[in-house]
């Protein structure tokens, strides 16, 4: 009687908590949220290492889920050899993501053509910026959606004069039309590729490797093997911030990416440049959630990650 008794004061009390528990899943283990997604878009610079990595240790976070959508040599520019605008609104449908991370621009100091090559109107032209920010401003409008994110990574610095007063241009169009959209973020990188005194920082140490490591190929655009991992785990947590609460932590043994603090988004006007001569379109497309490595004028999606030099791809 004494055992009955103790059994029903025991049901009671556990009752009277209030406690509600989920109902595991057929396995017996309770279900798991929802994974959260995050798409990567861009040029070469998603095709190759920042891209891979990034993907990877987005990939090791419990709950999150990463895929990339790359091709070299593209922008906004060009609709009528890659067109971001169409590619962009098929992504995002087929996997309704929580966060867009993007990276592109470099290529887009050209003049601007329509869908069939029409040309619009000339670099260096009067109303080249205008038209530019409006193809940005249309991409944001292209990418968004209730409740989603969108994290615009700024073109890192190359240290090239030229080269530089040209992505100056582009960088503050960007800036300043990703920072009036109300859902986007734009996300300042050049405090990770300068120096203490303001100068290119050409080898920084990097997790995975004994000493410090050259960060840049020869083209001081396009990041060596170290350099994309060092850029990558400056840009995660940008990344699982905009996740949000849940973002879940990554699986034991994974190297803890470096913080980064706020940047102050400022609009800093830069001098117009001449018209370069535009290199040829070079052929370099990924597709994939698996490590892409790209080389001569193919991005093999299905290749681990390997040591092959990718200094013929192109942003």
């Amino acid at each position: 009687m004494e055992t009955h008794l103790a059994r029903v004061l025991v049901c009671l009390a556990v009752l009277s908590t209030g406690v509600v528990r989920a109902d595991p899943a057929p396995d017996g283990k309770p279900e798991a949220p929802p994974a959260r997604t995050v798409l990567l878009l861009g040029d070469s610079l998603i095709v190759t290492s920042f891209g891979e990595y990034l993907e990877k240790s987005l990939n090791e976070h419990p709950g999150t889920r990463a895929m990339r959508r790359a091709k070299s040599s593209t922008g906004l520019a060009r609709p009528d050899f890659f067109d971001w605008m169409a590619v962009g609104r098929e992504e995002v449908e087929r996997h309704r993501p929580d966060v867009v991370v993007v990276i592109m621009g470099g290529n887009d100091g050209q003049g601007l053509t329509d869908e069939k090559g029409k040309a619009k109107v000339q670099w260096g032209a009067t109303g080249w910026e205008d038209a530019y920010r409006q193809r940005v401003v249309d991409f944001l409008g292209v990418l968004h959606a209730p409740g989603r994110k969108i994290l615009w990574v700024e073109l890192p610095y190359t240290g090239l004069p030229k080269f530089e007063r040209k992505l100056g241009i582009i960088r503050r169009i960007l800036r300043e039309a990703v920072s009036a959209h109300e859902a986007s973020k734009y996300l300042e990188t050049k405090p990770f590729f300068t120096d203490a005194k303001g100068g290119l920082l050409k080898e920084a140490r990097v997790e995975g490797f004994r000493k410090p490591m050259r960060l840049k190929m020869e083209d001081g655009v396009h990041f060596t093997l170290a350099g994309g991992r060092y850029f990558a785990t400056r840009v995660h947590p940008a990344v699982i911030g905009l996740l949000g609460p849940g973002g879940g932590e990554p699986k034991p043994g994974t190297p803890k990416p470096a913080t980064v603090a706020e940047v102050p988004v400022v609009s800093a006007a830069s001098p117009p440049s001449e018209t370069p001569s535009a290199a040829p379109p070079v052929e370099t497309e990924t597709r994939t959630r698996e490590p892409a490595v790209c080389r001569e004028f193919d991005a093999v999606s299905e290749a681990p990650m390997t040591s092959i030099p990718m200094a013929l791809c192109y942003p």
